[in-house]
């Protein structure tokens, strides 16, 4: 019988331990505006675990009464366990890098395009503020190109996050004549499709060399979806996310990338 296992206690726990975490952190994360499915799911999953560790005892006296209800229960672990493990190979895939070097493209760089990554009361979030940073120095690196900054305004903000962006980078010490803005874009696809329509209108052709700066997680659906967007040149640099948000950010990356991969994004 199930509810007679030696394991009993370092599984409720376990359930217990993984179920507050996951509540936590997207309770956390829902109170910045952030209700997008990669944390509204863990959150769902967090009740869920918590709900079996408090009804451990009921739960499994409910299914003992009937092996098939058994062998369901097997039957879900184990699929979550071959999720959980797909999961792990995405972590493993976007923590090799797959950054794609500028001396690999056809064209020399003539923009640099900066994707938005959130704002709060008119600063840029510190994984925005990241992509920013590794944005100058490429500015630097390169300064005969223009720099695309892409972003809509985010909910309960009055301004839009290429104005955030534009700011920063205008602080740190580029003029502004090489700052181009892109304020209404909402999602990746949209960053891309609205910035090339900015581009085109200063002469620059999706044939010329594009360098995209977004983050690490986020380097490689980026890419497929530029190509999508009819952007034939294309380099990138992720920036590593800060610690405190890299998890978090790399499993909302993983239910975007399945998500893209299913309405055909790319």
């Amino acid at each position: 019988m199930l509810n007679t296992s030696p394991y009993k206690k370092p599984l409720v726990f376990l359930c217990f331990l993984v179920g507050v975490t996951l509540t936590i952190d997207s309770t956390i994360l829902m109170t910045r505006h952030n209700f997008g499915f990669g944390v509204t799911f863990p959150f769902c999953v967090g009740i869920g675990l918590l709900s079996i560790a408090w009804r451990w005892q009921r739960l499994h006296a409910w299914l003992n009464q009937r092996k098939h209800r058994l062998l369901l229960w097997r039957l879900f672990w184990a699929g979550a366990l071959i999720w959980l493990s797909t999961v792990a190979a995405f972590f493993y895939f976007i923590q090799a890098g797959h950054d794609i070097d500028i001396h690999t493209i056809r064209q020399p760089v003539r923009t640099i395009l900066v994707l938005g990554g959130g704002t709060r009361d008119c600063l840029p979030r510190p994984t925005l503020a990241e992509r920013l940073d590794l944005a100058f120095e490429w500015a630097q690196r390169l300064p005969d190109t223009k720099l695309v900054v892409s972003g809509g305004q985010d909910p309960g903000e009055q301004c839009t996050e290429a104005q955030v962006m534009a700011n920063y980078l205008h602080q740190r010490g580029l003029p502004e004549n090489r700052l181009l803005q892109e304020g209404m874009s909402t999602n990746t696809f949209e960053n891309l499709a609205f910035s090339k329509q900015i581009m085109s209108e200063h002469g620059i052709s999706t044939t010329d060399g594009l360098l995209i700066i977004t983050s690490d997680f986020h380097s490689v659906r980026s890419r497929q979806i530029a190509l999508k967007a009819g952007f034939n040149n294309l380099a990138s640099a992720g920036a590593e996310t800060p610690l405190s948000l890299r998890y978090n950010s790399w499993l909302r990356e993983y239910f975007s990338f399945v998500r893209g991969w299913i309405v055909g994004d790319y």
